[in-house]
């Protein structure tokens, strides 16, 4: 039985040679991005998942109340750590750990800049990094210790256990290497090539061992039968029980859930990379399902000629049962045989799609997830596209088949054309969402900030730079060809680095509690940015000293309510400080935020981020010069800098990537709708053929017959528009609300797609129809 529908089957491949490329080339494409959307998906769910004991890793979180908001963050006081492993029982290890920093790393002649942290001696506890060389209980325990990756390793010490052997650090720190630990995967959300003492870290940042100052990290491993929501009782006003004046609730949040789901809002979870996630499997789902509903299209549409197999099989005994599994089992060949396809074209298309995502993916064909994922994805669509004309085809009877009598019922017709609408909404819907995302990036890419961001360099202000040379050296950069101005500053107009609300005006109210971002200037920083002044002054030596003095932006003059804020005074942190300027809001942070208040305070000793503003004319030759500048003042250090407009793009780089992945879905899923549609107008077209065939008799022109086959397609691709319109709008209002700097949804975004889709399926439809009208009548009518 199985070998005689093997035979059947093949021998309908063989006849209908025309529909089967359709469906293999349909489902094959739809597959592969199901496949690529599904190794996305796993690699953003397996994010952290590589640590052993993963679920009992806990990142401590801060809820700081606010009169306006609940801010949410990671950021921590420095002291936190062993004081929560003494006094909790059910923390096994904590450990502080600081942001990545770039320092420079000097073995014989090479040197070279690196990534890494400094964390307490918990941290490998806590995360099971496994060890190359050296013991875990003396990796990072004593004073200019340093523990490195096996990258490093081989690239300082190749062919040696370096354990025990110095390494400088930082221009002149000599350091002792006291262990190796393996590359960190490439799906950690902290990933680092070397970790120091944060004993070492607080030596220059001692601001770090007070309550009520916040800034490392901090984690935690609990023991395994730990009650988190008691725990998250008893550790909520741990802070405020130290810092009479703190507004921190603590609590504790699982570190594999950051990465997906660590966006709060108001001291809730309101999502994340999670969204994305769900996103891009609705559109794998969509796209499958729209190659499904071309096989279901093409199966149905080709009945009449099968009609004749199906009565000769019915009337010799074949029953409903036995032409349901054959037509199942047709779809199933089809289904294996795209699915083969398709993982060659997932193997092919990886490298590009590992580009377009910053993802390292990998096909693993022995892993026994993958197999079943593709089994799974194999039987299901197999399923969805073979019931339908299984069930349709088997249904038919034979008395009606074997004379000829074969209609479509009107509930069969309407079905076929309901699924074409529903494949050309879906892509509708991917074409404006495209459109949409892609607008927004360009929007916040060249929205004016505020300043210039444009001929604007950024550096690390680090080595001699910081121990008493910048006057010398920005004097000497002041003199270069193509320089306008240089500065530096404790920000890097990139997001929110420093922030206090130690600010009290005439009229604040004793419960008002606002966050101000403080930051550090040199003089002429704000000219070299090109912060637009408003009113007032910057800080100038003109002026003598102006330490006692801020410039403050728009937003906060808006938050204190000063109508004439020049010439006021305030309170920082206790000290009566005099407001002498006021700039022009400025964008510091991602357009999904509105501008927030903010301050300047003046710091003549150098920060750790300098300002060059040089002319558009001879960019390299400027750029040339200002690196021999500061290789004569800081010869230890590469000059590593970065364009201003550079740095502000990487800000979006994820969305980037959501819209590329966006493009190109929208694209595959209007080529396999159109293929759909191709086939569709093939057999259309060749059904039709009698009738066409008498109207050319009759004097109907080419043009009339290409009218005439094209638009019930035409018809039907509109209202998929229509469908598709008010769908989109809603969903991309949604996305664009995260944004508090956002385009406005134009109508002609939506006609310029509907357009599209129109004229694509026009170009699809047309060919065959012109064939058809083309065709001579005396083919098609010699049988009458």
């Amino acid at each position: 039985m199985f070998s005689n529908y093997f035979k059947t089957t093949f021998r309908s491949f063989s006849k209908y040679k025309s529909s089967f490329f359709i469906n293999v080339v349909g489902l094959s494409i739809g597959m592969a991005c199901s496949i690529l959307i599904m190794l996305w998906v796993l690699d953003e769910f397996n994010r952290d998942r590589f640590y052993s004991d993963v679920d009992q890793i806990y990142q401590v979180m801060e809820h700081q109340h606010y009169s306006d908001n609940v801010g949410t963050t990671i950021s921590t006081p420095g002291i936190l750590a062993p004081a929560l492993k003494e006094e909790f029982p059910e923390i096994e290890f904590a450990a502080t750990y600081t942001w990545n920093s770039d320092l420079l790393f000097t073995q014989k002649e090479k040197s070279l800049k690196e990534s890494g942290i400094y964390a307490r001696p918990d941290f490998f506890h806590i995360f099971s990094i496994p060890l190359i060389n050296g013991n875990i209980n003396e990796l990072i325990n004593a004073p200019k210790s340093v523990a490195i990756s096996e990258e490093l390793a081989s690239k300082y010490f190749p062919n040696e256990n370096p354990v025990g052997k110095p390494i400088t650090i930082d221009g002149d720190d000599v350091h002792t290497v006291t262990g190796v630990f393996e590359n960190i995967p490439e799906n950690a959300s902290t990933r680092f090539d070397y970790v120091l003492p944060f004993e070492d870290w607080l030596v220059n940042n001692d601001w770090a061992t007070s309550w009520g100052n916040n800034g490392p990290r901090t984690v935690v491993k609990l023991s395994e039968n730990a009650n988190i929501t008691a725990l998250n009782a008893k550790i909520k006003g741990y802070i405020k029980d130290r810092d009479e004046d703190s507004n921190v609730d603590l609590f504790v949040y699982p570190y594999s859930a950051r990465y997906l789901q660590g966006n709060f809002e108001n001291a809730q979870v309101v999502g994340g990379r999670i969204d994305y996630v769900r996103l891009f499997s609705l559109v794998a789902l969509f796209i499958l399902i729209i190659a499904c509903i071309n096989f279901m299209n093409l199966s149905t549409a080709k009945a009449g000629k099968r009609a004749k197999e199906i009565g000769v099989r019915k009337s010799i005994g074949a029953t409903k049962s036995s032409l349901v599994n054959q037509f199942i089992g047709e779809s199933m060949i089809i289904t294996f045989f795209s699915l083969i396809v398709s993982v060659i074209i997932v193997q092919l298309t990886l490298p590009l799609f590992n580009s377009v995502t910053a993802k390292s993916i990998a096909l693993d064909y022995l892993d026994p997830i993958f197999l079943l994922s593709l089994l799974v994805i194999g039987l299901v669509t197999g399923l969805a596209a073979g019931s339908y004309p299984a069930f349709y085809l088997s249904s038919f009877e034979p008395v009606e088949t074997l004379k000829g009598k074969l209609k479509s019922k009107w509930g069969e017709i309407f079905a076929r054309k309901g699924l074409v609408v529903f494949q050309f909404a879906m892509s509708v819907i991917l074409i404006i969402s495209s459109l949409i995302v892609y607008l927004q990036i360009q929007f916040v890419q060249s929205e004016n900030l505020g300043y210039d961001k444009e001929n604007l360099i950024s550096f690390n202000i680090e080595g001699d730079l910081r121990s008493g040379s910048w006057d010398i050296f920005q004097q000497n950069v002041k003199d270069v060809p193509g320089v306008i101005n240089i500065s530096n500053a404790s920000s890097g107009f990139l997001g929110r680095n420093s922030n206090t609300s130690g600010l009290s005006w005439p009229g604040k109210e004793a419960d008002v509690d606002i966050l101000f971002e403080n930051i550090g200037a040199d003089y002429e920083l704000i000219e070299t940015m090109g912060f637009e002044v408003i009113a007032g002054r910057t800080h100038s030596k003109e002026f003598g000293t102006d330490t006692a003095k801020i410039v403050i932006n728009e937003s906060a003059v808006k938050t204190m309510g000063l109508e004439d804020p020049v010439g006021s005074y305030i309170t920082l942190w206790d000290d009566e400080t005099e407001i002498i300027g006021v700039v022009k809001n400025f964008n510091f942070q991602s357009l999904h935020q509105e501008v927030e208040p903010l301050f300047f305070r003046l710091s003549t000793s150098p920060n750790f981020n300098g300002y060059v503003r040089i002319s558009n004319n001879n960019i390299q030759q400027t750029i040339a010069q200002l690196e021999r500048v500061y290789k004569e003042f800081n010869p230890k250090y590469p000059f590593d800098y970065d364009f201003m407009d550079q740095e502000y793009a990487a800000l979006y780089r994820s969305e980037q990537r959501i819209a590329d992945l966006s493009k190109y879905f929208s694209i595959i899923a209007i080529i396999i709708s159109c293929l759909g549609l191709f086939g569709l107008s093939a057999f259309t077209a060749e059904q039709r053929a009698k009738e066409i065939g008498v109207r050319k008799v009759l004097g109907a022109s080419v043009q009339n017959l290409v009218l005439l086959l094209t638009k019930d397609f035409t018809r039907l691709v509109i209202i998929g528009i229509l469908i598709a319109v008010p769908i989109s709008w809603w969903a991309m209002d949604q996305w664009l609300s995260d944004f508090a700097y956002r385009i406005t949804l134009q109508w002609w975004v939506f006609v310029l797609a509907g357009i599209a889709a129109i004229l694509v399926s026009w170009l699809t439809v047309s060919w065959q129809s012109i064939k058809a009208a083309l065709a001579n009548p005396v083919k098609s009518l010699k049988s009458e």
